[in-house]
């Protein structure tokens, strides 16, 4: 987990002038929880992380610090804004912001990783291709097991997972409509 991700919720709460428990209700986890989060105890999913910024009326992007970028118009790679909602799993904005109606992510998940137990869902259509190793992405009652150069579309508001059930890392790039990075 990125070490100013708890702060960051906490100072969004607070700046929203929301209680542990109002927060924590509306996200669907106790306030224990979302407590341990904002203190860097606990490195929540992305399904919770996604709750937590909905609870907040707010992007998870929003949560993490933004690199400085000296264009809006190209990101460089080093520019990149980053996410770690999960061990194992990074997430890399490939589009300078959020600005635009579409957001493309390079995502990657070390061997075994995945976006957690509980499938979860969101707004918006995404598709992607795998780059390297194999994604295992869980829509209802089918599993789609992708290799290296294929290709996936879903309507993101159906609860989905996706896993690296390989023994190498998982990358895969992403376009979302609309950006919720």
């Amino acid at each position: 987990m990125t070490s100013g991700l708890g702060p960051r919720i906490r100072t969004l709460r607070l700046q929203r002038r929301l209680t542990l428990q109002a927060v924590a209700a509306k996200a669907g986890i106790t306030p224990s929880a979302l407590s341990q989060i904002e203190r860097n105890h606990s490195n929540p999913t992305l399904s919770t992380l996604k709750a937590i910024a909905g609870a907040l009326s707010t992007t998870i992007g929003h949560l993490f610090p933004a690199p400085t970028a000296s264009n809006r118009v190209v990101v460089r790679a080093r520019e990149r804004k980053r996410l770690s909602p999960r061990r194992g799993i990074t997430y890399e904005l490939l589009t300078p912001d959020l600005a635009g109606q579409i957001e493309f992510i390079l995502s990657r998940y070390a061997p075994g990783a995945s976006t957690g137990d509980e499938a979860f869902a969101s707004p918006g259509e995404q598709c992607g291709v795998v780059l390297a190793g194999i994604a295992e992405i869980t829509l209802p009652d089918t599993v789609h097991r992708l290799r290296a150069g294929d290709g996936i579309r879903f309507d993101c508001s159906v609860p989905h997972r996706i896993a690296n059930p390989g023994k190498t890392e998982l990358r895969c790039i992403w376009a979302i409509i609309p950006p919720t990075f």
